[in-house]
């Protein structure tokens, strides 16, 4: 066990970032963590660094130093195995406290440790990293995969084009005084679509989430200096986006590329994929966008000698196809961002999916949270020096899943479950 890979995921908040790992922190997992945390410092700013180490089975000389290196910074840990405590005990000079070694400084990002116990969560997880590499590689898309997925992104659009008729309801946010309330006051929200989520269709597996988002003091137009600007979303959605590159402009159509590092689930996948997005503008002061890919490939060995595209429809399948959906409105002081995140992936295989599931769902829910974040603080960084806005304070600020669960202390306002 000692020697599965590194994996984690980063989770990012308006008062805390929080880090999640899994497996041997060994000399290239350190480093490679290191150079990732540190493309991300523009979003950890003066934010909390939690660290939670339940699942790391071993560290190697230079993980360790990393690790105490982030405590002498302030950093806090959160363990809840023997070896986790150990380890973090031997970092610190002297035991960790109960309040984290017993997790009070919230979950950890795999939600069946209380229902089934470390132990056989563990077999669980390595189970499925054994067999989910294997099945990936059969994972090719199917013309009835296809076709489902183009039924529901019609029924999608439709949706979106009806929003934007007289007299409609343009906001998600707005269907309920709560949420626009919550969102005016600072708050992310996060959401299901409705229906089953996610959505299995012939072969594969649509995954469907909206997030709505409030920048006060802003205009319309400073948000689309940062969403249209597609040369530098290697620099706003990082470390997620390693390359991006605008293509044309065709009348109200934007053509672009992005190279994206997909980390879910114990593997990593790079894609690069070409996008169209339609831009429609109803007034001014409201506008919206309808994006999705053209052309999506994955990279296997990227980065190596042995690095190469394959084929359109061929690969691991975690992302087929990516359609997404962005509003704003500009009103009340400010702007309302809404994004919608529609994507098609492969089925997850029957003998996992216990596990996976959920795992899947947390990890959609966590890209599009994280990107909404990202272009507020993108905005916020964009604008003049002397009329940039000052983050709220951290009392007021916190990440909402609706349904929304109350607010316990820093860790626990980023819980999703």
């Amino acid at each position: 066990m000692t020697n599965q890979t590194l994996q984690y995921f980063m989770h990012y908040g308006p008062s805390a970032f929080r880090l999640e790992l899994a497996g041997n922190l060994n000399s290239e997992g350190a480093r490679r963590l290191e150079l990732d945390l540190h493309t991300a410092a523009s979003l950890i700013a003066d934010r909390a660094l939690i660290v939670d180490m339940t699942f790391v089975t071993g560290a190697a000389q230079e993980g360790r130093a990393l690790l105490a290196r982030w405590y002498a910074e302030g950093a806090q840990f959160v363990a809840k195995s023997k070896v986790s405590r150990e380890l973090v005990g031997a970092i610190m000079g002297k035991p960790l406290s109960d309040s984290a070694s017993a997790g009070n400084a919230g979950s950890t990002w795999l939600p069946f440790l209380v229902s089934f116990g470390a132990p056989k969560l563990y077999l669980m997880i390595l189970l499925a990293a054994l067999l989910l590499p294997v099945q990936s590689k059969a994972a090719n898309l199917k013309a009835e995969t296809v076709a489902a997925w183009e039924d529901y992104i019609q029924s999608v659009s439709a949706t979106v084009q009806d929003r934007a008729r007289p007299g409609r309801t343009f906001l998600w946010t707005e269907e309920s005084a709560d949420k626009i309330a919550k969102v005016h006051n600072g708050e992310i929200l996060v959401a299901p679509a409705p229906g089953p989520n996610p959505r299995r269709v012939p072969g594969g597996l649509i995954h469907h989430w909206v997030a709505a988002a409030f920048l006060p003091n802003v205009k319309l137009n400073d948000i689309l200096e940062v969403t249209q600007d597609y040369d530098r979303y290697k620099e706003f959605y990082q470390p997620s986006v390693i390359a991006s590159n605008a293509l044309v402009r065709r009348g109200s159509d934007d053509y672009f590329s992005m190279l994206l590092v997909n980390k879910a689930f114990l593997l990593k996948t790079t894609l690069d994929a070409d996008y169209r997005t339609t831009n429609v503008r109803l007034d001014d002061r409201r506008f919206y966008s309808i994006s999705r890919t053209t052309r999506v490939q994955e990279i296997e060995d990227y980065g190596s000698s042995g690095e190469h595209r394959l084929p359109e429809g061929e690969g691991s399948g975690y992302i087929w196809r990516l359609f997404g959906i962005g509003r704003l409105e500009q009103r009340d002081g400010g702007v309302y961002i809404e994004m919608e995140a529609v994507a098609l992936g492969r089925e997850i295989p029957g003998l996992v999916r216990l596990v996976v599931d959920p795992i899947v769902r947390r990890v959609s829910r966590n890209a599009l949270l994280i990107s909404i974040a990202q272009t507020q603080e993108a905005v916020r960084c964009n604008l003049p020096a002397g009329s940039r806005i000052a983050r709220p304070p951290a009392s007021a600020e916190h990440i909402s899943i609706t349904p929304a669960v109350p607010k316990k202390n820093i860790a626990e306002s980023m819980r999703v479950q």
